[in-house]
């Protein structure tokens, strides 16, 4: 019994010394996180990789390098998506509980399967099962998740049974989110609603009947973008942005609608380009400044007007500008998922439809 008692003051103090190495550890983690978000990205994953090497049970730290290298990804970095599979996969392997880590590998996992659309399609239905069965892990942990069962409805109900989708799954979840949000049950039901579908007078509906919100409001302007009223959908824009100045984001659709005018008719380029240059700028001059790596992305989109309408010198110059602000800034055409610039101990509410450009 003496030794028993002896023995308990030890094991206290090596516990509180694990726990205060862990602590130390995802503070470390947060100053990658910082790193990142300052444009530097190489010293983030160094920062991450040095975590790992002290202790590889890290779950956060993995969660963080797996961040690092989606973004990398995008911006020309030499990472793969297995590895960023491979790197999520311990965060959720080492915290099977965290809901955080559980809805970036179901994101993970989405783009993996979005990838194999285009490259490796034998392959889509066994990715999309898998990418189903995360988001169904992570409605275990959170029921209450939107946005998860959201994604779970588009991926049942936009895909052909050939690839994945089940009508009848979709249906189901679709009645399940009317039941728990109104705002996400609205979204799935135009989901599955038929493609000739009023989506302006839907949300314009739903406006009268909910009240006037930015994200109602974000919606009316994007279901105006998809009918080609982009005057329309500045007006709803602006609206949303006044009432939450953080949908400042939505100039940069508004620029990449204009963009899409010029990749389906290249004579338009002198005509829409320089409108799409006018709304990035928009952006870039916002107060608050927007984030260092969408800074960046934004420069890089006003590479691509300034290329496209002969400005070659122009172009070379917000090039090394963007490069200035982050080497690693993304290079694709969609606005980079928001949910990678947020705190690695933030539950993301992040949605953006893998299936619509907006």
């Amino acid at each position: 019994m003496k030794n028993r008692f002896l023995l308990l003051p030890m094991v206290l103090l090596i516990t509180g010394s694990c726990s205060s190495q862990k602590e130390a550890s995802n503070k470390d983690v947060m100053k990658a996180y910082e790193l990142r978000m300052q444009g530097n990205v190489d010293q983030a994953l160094a920062l991450l990789d040095s975590i790992l090497t002290k202790d590889s049970t890290n779950a956060m730290a993995w969660y963080e390098r797996s961040r690092v290298e989606r973004y990398m990804l995008t911006g020309g970095g030499n990472v793969t998506m297995e590895e960023i599979l491979e790197s999520v996969d311990k965060a959720t392997f080492y915290d099977s509980t965290n809901v955080i880590y559980t809805y970036e590998k179901a994101m993970d996992l989405f783009l993996s399967s979005y990838m194999a659309m285009q490259r490796d399609p034998d392959k889509v239905k066994e990715k999309i099962a898998l990418t189903c069965l995360q988001y169904e892990a992570v409605l275990k942990l959170k029921p209450d998740y939107p946005e998860a069962m959201l994604y779970l409805v588009e991926i049942y109900g936009m895909l052909p049974s050939d690839m994945g989708g089940d009508s009848l799954k979709a249906i189901t979840y679709a009645a399940r989110l009317k039941e728990m949000n109104s705002y996400f049950g609205a979204k799935a039901t135009l989901d599955l609603a038929p493609e000739e579908t009023d989506q302006v007078a839907f949300w314009k509906k739903y406006q009268g009947l909910h009240g006037e919100t930015p994200d109602v409001l974000k919606e009316i302007g994007i279901a105006c973008l998809y009918q080609d009223d982009p005057e329309n959908a500045k007006h709803y824009f602006s609206k949303a942005i006044g009432m939450d100045s953080s949908e400042q984001i939505l100039l940069l659709d508004l620029a990449r609608y204009y963009m899409m005018g010029v990749m389906q008719n290249m004579e338009l380029a002198d005509s829409l380009l320089p409108i799409s240059a006018t709304y990035i700028n928009q952006y870039l001059v916002n107060d608050p400044l927007p984030i260092i790596p969408l800074r960046a992305y934004a420069t890089g989109m006003l590479v691509k007007t300034a290329m496209f309408t002969g400005h070659k010198d122009e172009a070379e110059v917000l090039m090394e500008q963007a490069k200035s602000l982050d080497p690693y800034f993304s290079r694709a055409f969609g606005i980079p998922p928001l949910s990678l610039f947020e705190p690695p101990d933030s539950v993301s509410h992040y949605f953006s439809s893998f299936f619509r450009p907006f």
